[in-house]
């Protein structure tokens, strides 16, 4: 019997499979997360990049309202934790722990495919 997410995804799964790292690991101190692929790509985001490109509800809130910091200096990643196989789920020392990663997301981010989210410019 097809599960409702095929129909939606066109039988696909939504996200590539490739996406998901051999290995992710944070690293200096929690200031940078390293991500090995299976094809054998290496990427390095910092977690500076992590915070700024967060997409949960409240980021993009604070975002459209103005109030996102333009930087993070000195953030650190405190926990990654794996989730449902499609992505990672974050905490930073600075409190924030409502971030979903998605692998894909974060290999584009790496590739500089994608960038973090800007702040709003207030009107």
């Amino acid at each position: 019997m097809e599960h409702p997410l095929e129909r939606i995804a066109g039988g696909q799964p939504p996200f590539d499979p490739a996406d998901t790292p051999a290995e992710a690991a944070v690293r200096d101190a929690g200031r940078e997360l390293r991500l090995s692929f299976h094809d054998g790509d290496v990427a390095t985001l910092s977690a500076e990049t992590l915070r700024l490109g967060c997409r949960c509800a409240w980021c993009t809130r604070a975002r459209a309202d103005g109030r996102f910091p333009a930087a993070f200096p000195g953030v650190a990643i405190t926990a990654i934790e794996p989730l449902g196989g499609y992505a990672a789920h974050m905490t930073f020392d600075d409190g924030h722990d409502r971030g979903i990663y998605p692998w894909t997301y974060l290999r584009r981010l790496a590739a500089g495919e994608t960038a973090p989210a800007a702040p709003a410019r207030a009107a």
